[in-house]
């Protein structure tokens, strides 16, 4: 049905808590989904990371995929994404190698700069650094992973720093997977991150914005950019292959029930969502159904959702599609016997 090899699907996990839930269920659903998944088979489980909001109470992705890289056997574990200027990256290598080593090397390292104002102002971080520290801790986790040591003196960060123990801080556990994981680029709406990913020969993951056309044509700049960087057209078909994007997934008995199911969860979230509008990041107010009709979410029964991902794949050229059933805090039986169907009704037919 589709046009791309072998489709591969993960789910994603952002963790938010409305009034209908307490903190509690909210941590021990994310692992149940998670654990769900790879016993289901899905290829990916993906966590996002955020703090000081109802929305998504991961501040550190890597202690939720240390308890999935535990509780797991054959699903990659990606982080959607680490914040890279909100963590020192000293520690931030240490704690995803150790992921890495937990997880017999299944770690997907997805990065992103961080956008909300209140996160940096949460851990007093200057937005006006935000894309000198994103760089400067790559830099430093890259030199971990692949030499097992860093010595590093940049404008925001120096490891060591200055003392008389040590000129240069090795990195314990080593990574699993050499010489480093693989690095994915979350890509929410600047096409300077897709293209700074096309120029490293790094793979991406799309959010849920971009509409089919857009992405056709974002994947069109992705090949056009890494080609003039110099990356053969192997590297390009092969990271375009395993890049995703994000979409809320429902799969129910019928369209009607989907719907219906669905409506009061996601409501909620992009509700709180449309709140962020005052703090710069202004998002649509769509009415539920101009949401279903602008394929931001995906719903139905087994067969529409099916036809709907072969169009997909087919018209935009991408490998991969990142899986929300739990968009809203859903009723957990919901999205573990949605996540179900999809397997087991869905996936076949791709």
């Amino acid at each position: 049905m589709s046009n791309v090899a072998t489709p591969h699907y993960g789910i994603f996990s952002l963790s938010n808590v409305p009034p209908w839930n307490t903190h509690n269920e909210v941590v021990n659903k994310a692992l149940e989904q998670i654990v769900h998944a790879d016993k289901l088979g899905f290829e990916e489980a993906w966590v996002a990371e955020h703090n000081g909001r109802r929305y998504g109470i991961v501040a550190s992705a890597q202690l939720l995929l240390a308890a999935a890289a535990a509780a797991t056997e054959r699903i990659r574990l990606g982080s959607g994404v680490s914040r890279l200027p909100m963590h020192h990256p000293m520690r931030l290598a240490e704690d995803y190698a150790y992921v890495d080593q937990l997880s017999g090397g299944r770690l997907n390292f997805g990065i992103g700069k961080a956008y909300d104002r209140l996160e940096f102002q949460a851990y007093g971080i200057p937005e006006s650094e935000r894309d000198e520290r994103y760089e400067e801790v790559f830099e430093i986790v890259t030199q971990a992973w692949k030499t097992g040591k860093v010595k590093f003196n940049g404008k925001h960060y120096q490891v060591p720093a200055e003392g008389e123990v040590a000129d240069e801080i090795e990195l314990f556990p080593e990574v699993f997977q050499k010489p480093a994981p693989p690095v994915f680029v979350m890509v929410s709406s600047s096409e300077e991150s897709l293209r700074s990913a096309a120029r490293r020969g790094f793979s991406f993951v799309l959010g849920q914005r971009p509409t089919r056309d857009d992405v056709r044509r974002l994947v069109g700049v992705y090949r056009e950019e890494a080609r003039a960087a110099g990356h053969s057209f192997d590297t390009i078909d092969e990271n375009i292959a395993r890049a995703s994007q994000l979409k809320a997934i429902h799969v129910a008995d019928s369209h009607e029930e989907a719907r219906k199911e669905y409506e009061h969860g996601y409501m909620w979230y992009v509700n709180i969502l449309s709140n962020r509008a005052k703090v710069g990041l202004g998002i649509d107010e769509l009415t539920y159904d101009e949401y279903i009709d602008r394929k931001t979410l995906i719903l139905g029964s087994a067969d529409q959702v099916a036809e709907e991902l072969a169009s997909f794949h087919s018209h935009t050229g991408l490998g991969g599609l990142v899986a929300w059933f739990d968009a809203g805090s859903q009723p957990q039986e919901q999205v573990l016997r949605s996540m179900t169907m999809f397997a087991e009704k869905v996936r076949p037919q791709l």
